[in-house]
């Protein structure tokens, strides 16, 4: 039986955790919580956080005094052959690292989880109702395709802002208007949600926007949208999966640590 050791990690490990013990696989923990503890046995994977790190130690907000990543390695005395499953790292150690956040089926995944967030940031931060409400969503990925779609379905008269044409034809036909991310004026627009990793939302942009204009930031840091101005109404929402649903992400998380695992 294969025996996969997690390190570190929230709510969304300890879901992973039982999906893959119910999947028929040997669990053990490091740094996660007092369930399963490594006993030094031979693993086949570890599983990493995501992120993998906060200010340099290992994700791992259940216990008190998280790891480094040099401390992991000591401290487990892990085969260095086997493959490692996580968050993006900086200066990555490991020769067999296989980076979520490259990983296009967790990022479909996670796609629905995000969406249902950002539609109860929107709700919970605009002054005025998601139904009329004139919403822009810049990025046409995996996240501004769903959005645009739920926002359409509230009655938000919806724009997709994207940098391919094809992009900008796709959101026409299905029923958007569309805009260059390259000459966004936000002059009509009472939602700006962003999903892109990119500064497209500079000063001069953003200073386009009316007074009322809510800001929502979907994108990774440092995300996309100015903060020059003081008075802008931005709303953070990084990571929404594991704060929204928990479970789900867990569940996610799991699935595709099996895939990742079947395909070696």
């Amino acid at each position: 039986m294969d025996t996969i050791l997690f390190a570190g990690g929230d709510r969304r490990t300890l879901v992973a955790i039982d999906y893959v013990k119910r999947a028929g696989y040997s669990v053990k923990t490091y740094a996660v919580t007092d369930r399963f503890p490594f006993d030094g046995s031979e693993i086949s994977a570890l599983v990493l956080p995501f992120p993998c790190l906060k200010q340099g130690v290992l994700n791992a907000p259940m216990i008190s005094t998280p790891p480094t990543l040099s401390e992991l390695i000591r401290e487990t005395g892990i085969d260095q052959t086997i493959p490692v499953i996580g968050g993006p790292i900086p200066e990555n150690p490991f020769p067999h690292f296989i980076d979520l956040s490259t990983r296009e089926d967790l990022k479909l995944r996670n796609a629905v989880t995000t969406v249902e967030g950002a539609v109860k940031l929107l709700i919970q931060y605009t002054d005025r109702a998601v139904f009329g409400a004139r919403a822009l969503v810049v990025g046409y990925g995996a996240i501004g395709k769903r959005l645009a779609k739920i926002l359409s379905a509230m009655g938000s008269v919806v724009t997709v802002a994207a940098r391919k044409e094809k992009d900008r034809v796709d959101a026409q036909l299905q029923g958007f208007d569309s805009i260059n991310t390259e000459s966004m004026n936000l002059a009509k627009f009472d939602l700006v949600i962003n999903t892109v990793p990119a500064p497209l939302l500079s000063e001069s942009v953003a200073s386009t926007a009316p007074s009322h204009t809510l800001f929502l930031e979907l994108a990774s840091a440092p995300g996309g949208i100015s903060r020059q101005d003081p008075l802008r109404n931005v709303v953070d929402g990084p990571a929404l999966p594991g704060k929204v649903a928990p479970v789900t992400a867990g569940e996610d998380l799991a699935k595709t640590v099996i895939s990742i695992l079947k395909n070696q």
